[in-house]
């Protein structure tokens, strides 16, 4: 641990009951027309203090970062909470691996943990530097995919997305990651045609 940050309090959680709240709000996103990704910020209690949701696209409303392209789960959920208090003892539950952008503020913020449903082998921090290398990350606790089945159920849910948004190369990245799960996403195609 860094020498001006305070030992995390982060109590041992059952990770996937709030895995599935973020899933849950994947949904909403994608139902409100954007990507599907969710995110809830937990306390050492176990308390959900926070949700987001991806919002890229939505109307932008006071309490959310709305029609901006930094409109993701994370980032929604950080401008609704506002300032952190005691954030090393806070946990962050995402339905889809952190980018860069949302896994640097959860960094920068100093969230104790961060947990994730989901690989994003495209746009997922780890895929370019590996999460417990980077600087900032050295006092934030990192679980990835501690659910197979919720991991699998999100790769179900963000393939569309991720065949949709992401380059060639990035959706290639995916079927080799989530070849079951990246089924369904060809398969359409191939019935469109």
């Amino acid at each position: 641990m860094s020498d001006d940050r305070p030992t995390p309090r982060l109590p041992d959680l059952d990770h996937a009951p709030y895995l599935r709240a973020a899933l849950d709000l994947a949904r909403e996103g994608q139902a409100a027309g954007s990507s599907p990704v969710g995110a809830v910020l937990v306390n050492h209690e176990g308390q959900i203090i926070a949700r987001g949701r991806n919002r890229v696209g939505e109307a932008q409303t006071p309490e959310h970062v709305g029609n901006a392209s930094v409109a993701h789960a994370e980032m929604d959920l950080y401008f609704q909470v506002g300032k952190l208090e005691d954030p090393h003892t806070l946990t962050l539950y995402t339905s889809l691996e952190p980018c860069l952008m949302c896994g640097g503020a959860s960094a920068l913020l100093g969230v104790g943990r961060i947990v994730w449903a989901t690989d994003d082998p495209w746009g997922g921090s780890g895929r370019l530097i590996r999460w417990t290398d980077h600087p900032a990350m050295q006092d934030t606790q990192v679980v990835p995919t501690p659910e197979a089945h919720l991991e699998r159920e999100g790769a179900l849910l963000f393939a569309p997305e991720a065949k949709r948004a992401f380059p060639e190369e990035g959706w290639q990245l995916w079927r080799t990651r989530y070849p079951r799960e990246t089924a369904p996403a060809d398969q359409t195609d191939v019935e469109q045609t």
